[in-house]
Formats: structure tokens, sequence, C-alpha cells
């Protein structure tokens, strides 16, 4: 059954707050379903658009199907909106915090649920991420976004974490071509070692940084960059 997405106002917002503090501090609670539709803690949308839980098998899928979802809303009442993906947060909180043995959640620091829209924090959103790089990058973006909804990748970290590789298609695209096990959908073993280890993700970077001062790397398409970098990335094409 769908269900109407509404956004969590100052009130909502504040207590969903105080639930992650809790759970921080070792509490044993069950997610508070009431904020979602109590009259006191949220907003109508200006649309009407439901939602309907399930299971993601990766932030991929997550990221298309709130792509999809919030399709009808006008673009300003989504970027920014803290109350709509605070909302969407504790919707679909079982997938963002899923309890673990001992019905433990872990839910991290705040900006995973409640979205802090700032440039350091706003790819940390467990939602609001893969939403923003599906949204730019679709199908180029499974690399990126596999794994399970609740667990950002080093891959995605280190990329979405820097607005110049991040808007890029030709470095998302190699990366995609590099480091991408297609039989399992997930990064290929290794690929997210040690700093120190050739041809790792962070290699990568400081490899595109490297290039950027003689090539126009941020012009080229992935297979153009893949051609540019050196031997030590061989295991990885």
């Amino acid at each position: 059954m769908a269900d109407l997405v509404r956004a969590l106002n100052g009130i909502g917002v504040e207590r969903f707050r105080g639930y992650l503090a809790d759970l921080r501090a070792g509490a044993d609670r069950e997610p508070p379903w009431d904020l979602l539709y109590a009259d006191e803690c949220t907003a109508e949308l200006v649309v009407e658009i439901r939602a309907q839980r399930q299971r993601f098998a990766s932030r991929w899928g997550l990221g298309q199907y709130l792509n999809d979802l919030l399709l009808p809303l006008p673009p300003a009442d989504v970027d920014g909106n803290v109350g709509l993906w605070s909302w969407l947060s504790l919707y679909f909180f079982d997938q963002v915090c899923p309890a673990r043995a001992g019905r433990v959640r872990r839910p991290g620091q705040d900006y995973r649920h409640v979205p802090d829209f700032g440039f350091r924090y706003r790819h940390r959103h467990l939602l609001y991420g893969p939403y923003a790089v599906y949204r730019r990058h679709r199908g180029h973006a499974v690399l990126l976004l596999a794994g399970p909804p609740h667990v950002e990748s080093t891959i995605y970290h280190e990329i979405a974490s820097r607005t110049d590789l991040i808007a890029n298609r030709g470095v998302v695209g190699c990366t995609h071509l590099l480091y991408l096990d297609r039989k399992r959908g997930l990064p290929k073993r290794g690929a997210q070692g040690p700093k120190a280890k050739p041809g790792t993700i962070v290699r990568f970077i400081r490899v595109l940084q490297q290039l950027d001062v003689t090539f126009d790397v941020y012009g080229m398409s992935g297979k153009e960059i893949l051609e540019l970098l050196p031997p030590e990335f061989d295991q990885w094409r």
C-alpha cells in the first residue's frame, strides 16, 4: 500500500534528532513512526506523491526509485528541503539504519539521516546522496552506488566528496570501467585498498590531479582518461 509523502517540520526534525541521539546512547527503541503523519510534526508537499516501503538491493536502485518518486515535485522543493529528506529517512529507516543482532541500530552522525546541504556533508545523507548521483549520472553511477543502502563505499566517498569529480561524466565513467566487477555488481576486490597500493581509488584521484597539469582531463570521456593512466592501473583495466 502506498503512503502519502510529507515533510517533517522543525518540531518533527528535532524529535527525529532526539531519537537518533537515543540510539547512539544505546537505547533499544523502534523508530518513531508516529512522527510521519502527526499534524504537529509534518507539513504537506505542494504536489501529492506516494511512496511504498520496499527493500532495495543497492544504492543505485534506491537512487533510481527516489528519482522517479520525486519527479512530480518542482526542483526547488526537492534540493535543499531538509524536512522532505528527513521524512523520507524516517520512512525508509529500516533500510538506512537496519536493526542488527540484538536489535541494535547504529545510526552514525545525524547528517546521514537529517541532511546537511553544505559542501562537506551533503553527499553523506543516505538517501539524498544516491538520489543526486543517480539523477546526474544514471547508468554510469552503478559502481558509485553499489552496495546496500546503509553503506557508503570508499569509491563513492572519494568521488562524491569532490565537486569537480562527481560533476564530471568522464571521471565517473572511467571509475566504472576500472573498478566495477560486473558479475557481482560490486567494486573489484582490492580497489578500495590502502592508500599506498598502486591502482586503488585514492591513487586514481592523485594521478588525475597530476595528469590535469598537462591534459584537459575533465573534458575527456571515460575511455580517453583510461588510455592516459600509467601501468599501475593495468591490472584493473
